[in-house]
């Protein structure tokens, strides 16, 4: 049972090409959106399902703590970029949270060289995570407008707010929704992201005074 959560966290990864692929070709075939909303629906399980495995098999791991942040990210940002291609959320959404994306990964090979014990994730980060996951649920629910010629497609624009139904839905409720508990759940990942970085921070400056006192014990008297 010690490789369960582990499993559960790389299956995350390995559909998010799935979702993409889906819900990329509902634009010509809507139906494939439900398809890509299953998909992603289970990716969000698998988030709930890896650390509650973990938990009650008492089987948390380095590589667990390690990955299972990074399977989160590498799922909501194919998906966000996903959504943005499909004109379905601005630019500047993607921005955020990629931004926090990065900023965390840069982290990373830092992290490994700390006790897991003090970067371990955040109740914030779950916050965030789940938040973002609602409002991609309901992102990828909207219904997008029919176009001449029967293509389906929806109007956002590329670098602004026009087009996006954020005053008003006007027949767009899903993404209405969507998009404003998206703006909630990039509080959260903001906040959690200053969390981790001042822990990670801390764990580091704890780990050179370690290192600095152990010198100065081994040195020559």
């Amino acid at each position: 049972m010690e490789n369960v959560a582990n499993v559960v966290t790389l299956m995350r990864v390995a559909i998010t090409p799935l979702f993409v692929v889906f819900m990329v070709m509902s634009n010509s075939h809507p139906g494939y959106r439900w398809v890509a909303l299953a998909v992603f629906m289970f990716g969000a399980f698998t988030d709930f399902a890896d650390g509650q495995i973990a938990r009650r098999t008492d089987t948390i791991s380095r590589f667990g703590i390690i990955v299972d942040p990074l399977a989160d990210r590498l799922f909501i940002g194919a998906t966000i970029i996903t959504l943005y291609s499909m004109r379905i959320i601005p630019l500047l959404f993607l921005i955020v949270v990629l931004g926090r994306d990065v900023l965390m990964a840069v982290g990373y090979p830092f992290i490994g060289k700390i006790d897991p014990d003090k970067v371990a994730v955040h109740w914030s980060g779950k916050v965030a995570t789940a938040t973002l996951f609602g409002a991609l649920t309901l992102l990828i629910m909207s219904t997008p407008t029919v176009f001449g010629g029967g293509q389906y497609g929806f109007s956002g624009s590329r670098a602004g707010f026009s087009g996006f139904p954020l005053t008003s839905p006007g027949g767009h409720w899903a993404q209405f929704l969507g998009l404003w508990l998206f703006i909630v759940g990039m509080a959260w990942s903001l906040y959690s992201a200053g969390i981790y970085v001042k822990r990670a921070l801390a764990a580091v400056a704890e780990e050179k005074a370690q290192g600095s006192a152990e010198a100065g014990a081994d040195a020559p008297a």
